[in-house]
């Protein structure tokens, strides 16, 4: 059974009616561009069918264009097993981010929304592969900052020891 963007949104509107304050049209379509493009760079291909174009305010997935997250009026999404496992870890992982923050990575400058955006103008569709490959590039980005962020650490324990390990001689 394949996956309808529709079904996924239903189920990350589930989801996030519970942990955001509020969860808005454009917060839904970036959430469905950051499920489709983790799912695309694990290797299992698309998460959803469905086209994600590249329009001015965020990436559109021109499928669930008229779904409102009401919560209250929410049927039960149909997806594979797979997809449920799938989008529990995305929404455990990006449950404690904030909208502004979800913002903020989709807006990269070198992420395929913004790419396909410049180079084949607004409403362009984003293309898998490309997806795939700016997805990837930003988890070798997150890795090399939490080196380098290790590295950090590790030499302002290493100063701290240094430091500590001062012994004073009393002449006299």
């Amino acid at each position: 059974m394949s996956n309808k963007a529709q079904d996924v949104a239903l189920y990350i509107s589930n989801h996030f009616h519970y942990v955001w304050e509020s969860l808005g049209f454009f917060d839904l379509q970036r959430l469905l561009y950051l499920a489709q493009g983790w799912h695309l760079a694990t290797g299992k291909g698309p998460l959803f069918s469905d086209s994600i174009g590249a329009h001015r305010t965020a990436p559109l997935v021109i499928a669930v264009k008229g779904v409102v997250p009401l919560q209250e009026m929410l049927p039960h999404p149909e997806l594979t097993p797979e997809a449920e496992a799938f989008l529990d870890s995305f929404c455990t992982t990006y449950g404690i981010a904030d909208a502004r923050a979800v913002k903020e990575q989709v807006d990269r400058s070198d992420g395929a929304w913004r790419l396909t955006q410049a180079i084949a103008g607004e409403g362009a569709t984003v293309s898998h592969d490309l997806m795939r490959a700016t997805f990837r590039l930003m988890l070798l980005d997150h890795a090399e900052t939490s080196r380098r962020m290790r590295e950090t650490q590790i030499a302002a324990q290493v100063m701290r020891a240094e430091g500590s390990n001062v012994v004073a001689f009393r002449l006299g």
